[in-house]
């Protein structure tokens, strides 16, 4: 079974009593083209940059910094508090994706084996394949150019008992599709699916106004 959706507190906690291969505080660690790693790469205060057609056999953890990750390079988990996450085409990753406050993008050709979780942050997809689930709380989502997600897209729900104004959008165009369902889960909450030039969604969605454009 999976680990639950998330979210950080056993990231924080772990984050600092992980390996010291690859521990930086107030520097940007560095991966240059053609590099292969073993082992954890972790900064606080600082970026980690990933080359092109590098090999890292370890997750990737910054706080308060980005992650890029260059063109046909493989990587493991990748994991941002107050940081994007950039990832070049052709990437393969064995592993998760998960931003707290900052937006994923991945190019053309990206493959993760796992699932995509922002939560107050964009994610925005082209001609990527996730093989389970993108989680997000309060960011949009843009699948396009035969973007593939073979679980579902969930709409977590916020605290509080206040209605949120907020409209949250989700894009789906350019023959992508979602295999699995998009679920809202907190009724009261704004969401509408955009369908365009064939994007499609296979299951149900569950709460949210569909928009066929």
């Amino acid at each position: 079974m999976r680990k639950p959706v998330l979210l950080f507190p056993l990231f924080l906690i772990t984050f600092f009593f992980a390996s010291a291969c690859g521990f930086r505080i107030n520097k940007t660690i560095y991966i240059e083209d053609g590099d292969t790693r073993s082992g954890s790469l972790n900064s606080v205060n600082g970026s980690i940059i990933i080359g092109e057609q590098c090999v890292v056999r370890g997750s990737s953890r910054s706080v308060n910094g980005r992650i890029e990750v260059g063109r046909e390079s493989e990587v493991e988990d990748l994991q941002t508090v107050n940081g994007k996450i950039r990832i070049a085409g052709d990437v393969k990753i064995d592993g998760d994706i998960e931003s707290v406050n900052g937006s994923i993008r991945c190019g053309a050709g990206v493959n993760v084996d796992g699932r995509i979780t922002a939560i107050n942050g964009r994610i925005e997809l082209e001609r990527t394949t996730v093989e389970r689930d993108i989680h997000t709380t309060n960011g949009d989502i843009t699948l396009a150019d035969n973007t593939k997600v073979k679980g579902d897209i969930v709409i977590e729900g916020k605290k509080g008992r206040g209605r949120d104004t907020h409209r949250l959008d989700i894009r789906i165009s350019g023959d992508s599709v979602v295999e699995g369902k998009i679920i809202v889960k907190d009724r009261r909450r704004d969401v509408r699916v955009y369908l365009s030039n064939g994007g499609r969604v296979l299951g149900e969605i569950e709460n949210a106004e569909v928009v066929n454009e």
